[in-house]
Protein backbone atom coordinates (compact mmCIF):
# COMPACT_ATOMS: atom_id res chain seq x y z
CA UNK A 1 0.00 0.00 0.00
CA UNK A 2 2.17 2.96 -1.21
CA UNK A 3 1.74 6.46 0.61
CA UNK A 4 3.11 9.84 -0.90
CA UNK A 5 5.05 11.96 0.82
CA UNK A 6 6.15 15.08 0.23
CA UNK A 7 9.64 16.80 1.25
CA UNK A 8 10.80 20.13 2.32
CA UNK A 9 11.38 21.42 -1.39
CA UNK A 10 8.05 19.79 -2.98
CA UNK A 11 8.72 16.74 -4.32
CA UNK A 12 6.73 13.60 -3.96
CA UNK A 13 8.88 10.63 -2.59
CA UNK A 14 7.69 7.28 -3.56
CA UNK A 15 8.80 3.69 -3.29
CA UNK A 16 10.25 4.46 -6.83
CA UNK A 17 12.05 7.29 -5.65
CA UNK A 18 15.54 5.34 -5.04
CA UNK A 19 16.40 7.81 -1.94
CA UNK A 20 13.99 5.41 -0.27
CA UNK A 21 12.96 1.79 -0.40
CA UNK A 22 9.85 -0.13 -0.01
CA UNK A 23 10.53 -1.53 3.45
CA UNK A 24 11.79 2.17 4.74
CA UNK A 25 8.24 3.45 3.97
CA UNK A 26 6.34 0.01 5.57
CA UNK A 27 8.27 0.82 8.55
CA UNK A 28 7.31 4.39 8.68
CA UNK A 29 3.69 3.45 7.62
CA UNK A 30 3.43 1.25 10.42
CA UNK A 31 5.44 3.38 13.07
CA UNK A 32 3.23 6.40 12.19
CA UNK A 33 -0.05 4.84 12.14
CA UNK A 34 0.54 3.56 15.43
CA UNK A 35 1.39 6.54 17.02
CA UNK A 36 -1.55 8.57 15.87
CA UNK A 37 -3.77 5.31 16.73
CA UNK A 38 -2.68 5.63 19.77
CA UNK A 39 -2.75 9.46 19.94
CA UNK A 40 0.55 10.41 20.47
CA UNK A 41 1.33 12.63 17.88
CA UNK A 42 2.36 15.81 19.68
CA UNK A 43 4.82 14.07 21.98
CA UNK A 44 6.21 11.78 19.28
CA UNK A 45 6.32 15.14 16.76
CA UNK A 46 8.32 16.78 19.45
CA UNK A 47 10.83 14.25 20.24
CA UNK A 48 11.30 13.32 16.78
CA UNK A 49 12.28 17.11 16.28
CA UNK A 50 14.18 17.12 19.35
CA UNK A 51 16.57 13.90 17.67
CA UNK A 52 16.53 14.50 14.22
CA UNK A 53 19.73 16.20 14.36
CA UNK A 54 21.04 13.70 15.86
CA UNK A 55 19.90 10.94 14.06
CA UNK A 56 23.24 10.03 12.11
CA UNK A 57 24.99 10.03 14.95
CA UNK A 58 22.32 7.92 17.05
CA UNK A 59 22.45 5.31 14.31
CA UNK A 60 25.87 4.48 14.68
CA UNK A 61 26.44 4.43 18.28
CA UNK A 62 22.48 2.64 18.47
CA UNK A 63 24.27 -0.23 16.34
CA UNK A 64 27.20 0.16 18.92
CA UNK A 65 25.48 -0.55 21.75
CA UNK A 66 22.78 -2.67 20.51
CA UNK A 67 24.75 -5.08 18.78
CA UNK A 68 24.96 -8.03 21.49
CA UNK A 69 21.23 -7.86 21.65
CA UNK A 70 20.48 -7.67 17.63
CA UNK A 71 20.45 -11.46 16.93
CA UNK A 72 17.81 -12.03 19.06
CA UNK A 73 15.54 -9.11 17.07
CA UNK A 74 16.07 -10.80 13.93
CA UNK A 75 16.39 -8.35 10.38
CA UNK A 76 13.84 -5.91 12.45
CA UNK A 77 16.67 -4.31 14.89
CA UNK A 78 18.90 -3.81 11.84
CA UNK A 79 16.17 -2.36 9.76
CA UNK A 80 15.00 -0.09 12.17
CA UNK A 81 18.32 1.66 12.97
CA UNK A 82 19.27 1.66 9.16
CA UNK A 83 15.95 3.54 8.51
CA UNK A 84 16.04 5.91 11.43
CA UNK A 85 19.67 6.78 11.22
CA UNK A 86 18.71 8.37 8.41
CA UNK A 87 17.54 12.37 8.90
CA UNK A 88 15.41 12.20 6.17
CA UNK A 89 13.49 9.09 7.09
CA UNK A 90 12.66 10.73 10.62
CA UNK A 91 11.47 13.83 8.20
CA UNK A 92 9.29 11.46 6.52
CA UNK A 93 8.02 10.04 9.74
CA UNK A 94 7.32 13.47 11.12
CA UNK A 95 5.53 14.38 7.80
CA UNK A 96 3.39 11.37 8.15
CA UNK A 97 2.34 11.60 11.57
CA UNK A 98 1.13 15.49 10.90
CA UNK A 99 -0.87 13.68 7.90
CA UNK A 100 -2.37 11.31 9.50
CA UNK A 101 -3.05 13.28 12.35
CA UNK A 102 -5.15 15.46 10.00
CA UNK A 103 -7.17 13.12 8.21
CA UNK A 104 -7.99 11.67 11.55
CA UNK A 105 -9.86 15.44 12.78
CA UNK A 106 -10.75 15.92 9.44
CA UNK A 107 -12.45 12.53 9.20
CA UNK A 108 -14.21 13.03 12.94
CA UNK A 109 -15.57 16.51 11.84
CA UNK A 110 -17.06 14.53 9.28
CA UNK A 111 -18.33 12.39 11.66
CA UNK A 112 -19.98 15.30 14.38
CA UNK A 113 -21.74 17.44 11.28
CA UNK A 114 -23.32 13.84 10.06
CA UNK A 115 -24.91 13.35 13.32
Amino acid sequence: MPFFIYDLRGSKMTPDNPDISEKELELIEKIARWIVDKDLEGPAVMILQTIKPLSNIGGDLGLFYLAPFLPFLEDKGYRFLETFGKMENIERLIRRIEWLNKEKYKEKRENTKEK
